[in-house]
């Protein structure tokens, strides 16, 4: 049995992720999603920048690291933002966060190809079939009365968990021996980079930032990225990487009961099913044990949410 503060963590980091996604929606509905988005990188940026250099943790010198931390930023942060937050004005919250789940499956399967050591079993294979059958399944699950805008959102978040994938695999090869918060503040600056084109592109319409919004970002600044990040890194080195992956399994449970009960989104058998499948994925993956990329794959969500 782990320590009482382990599992304190442990469950303090489910329940804020969890959470992140039904804060996203209630910022999107006031403010245009990306600016909400670069809003909030700019704020995790600066945030980080400033612990990284009050704990006096280096930054990237050399350029293979530096253009890897880039790169994770790029497509974990700045690509995946924009997917979520533009999407979740056309999907419900709980919904979204099942696409995310999706991830540490994607992760396995790429790692069999890219991370020595790492090879696909039987149960990651079965795994990764109904991790595939589950995304499938929720690709046009929102009302029909959303229109085209719903149906995309839901094709764009299936490429989105790939992304992760993708970014949980090179910083396992490359920056595990990097100090993480210099590293992810440096990958926020480049996100920044990305969400303010998209950004502007939204400067004409109109905002609310009401104390609903404007909380919801606080949120989502200190405790979404700031905090979960942090006590998730601390975890890494208490729990197995497989204890780590089943918080995929949990978070979407949690982020559809707050979206249904508390924001009043709907859900359909469709969705409950295709969820379903989803965390049995994430489940075998766990069970069939984790190497880095396993690892790493919840530090690429965590910065995410």
């Amino acid at each position: 049995m782990p320590p009482l503060r382990v599992v304190a963590a442990y469950v303090a980091v489910v329940l804020v992720w969890g959470t992140t996604w039904a804060a996203i929606k209630i910022g999107v509905d006031e403010v245009p999603p990306f600016i909400f988005a670069f809003a909030r990188a700019l704020a995790v940026a600066s945030l980080l920048t400033l612990a990284a250099i009050a704990f006096r943790q280096r930054f990237p010198r050399t350029r293979r690291m530096l253009a890897v931390a880039v790169a994770v930023g790029l497509i974990n942060t700045g690509w995946s933002w924009a997917i979520i937050f533009w999407a979740e004005r056309f999907v419900p919250s709980g919904l979204v966060s099942v696409f995310g789940a999706s991830a540490p499956v994607w992760t396995a399967f790429l790692a069999h190809f890219l991370v020595k050591g790492d090879r696909l079993s039987t149960l990651k294979v079965v795994g990764l079939l109904l991790g595939l059958g589950g995304t499938a399944l929720l690709v046009g699950a929102p009302d029909a009365g959303e229109g085209p805008n719903a149906l995309l959102a839901t094709e764009l978040l299936v490429l989105m968990p790939v992304t992760w994938a993708i970014a949980a695999v090179l910083q396992s090869r490359f920056l595990t021996r990097s100090a993480p918060i210099p590293i992810v503040a440096v990958g926020t600056w480049a996100s920044v980079l990305v969400l303010a084109p998209l950004a502007l592109l939204e400067a004409g319409e109109p905002q609310r930032w009401t104390a609903g919004s404007v909380l919801a970002f606080a949120y989502l600044v200190v405790f979404g990225t700031c905090f979960g990040m942090v006590v998730s890194l601390w975890l890494y080195r208490k729990l197995r990487p497989t204890t780590i992956t089943l918080v995929q399994v949990i978070v979407p449970a949690e982020a559809i009961l707050i979206g249904t009960f508390a924001l009043g989104e709907s859900v359909s058998a469709r969705m409950l099913g295709g969820a379903a499948l989803v965390a049995a994925a994430v489940a075998l993956n766990a069970v069939a044990g984790g190497g880095a990329p396993a690892q790493a794959a919840p530090a690429a969500v965590a910065a995410a949410d």
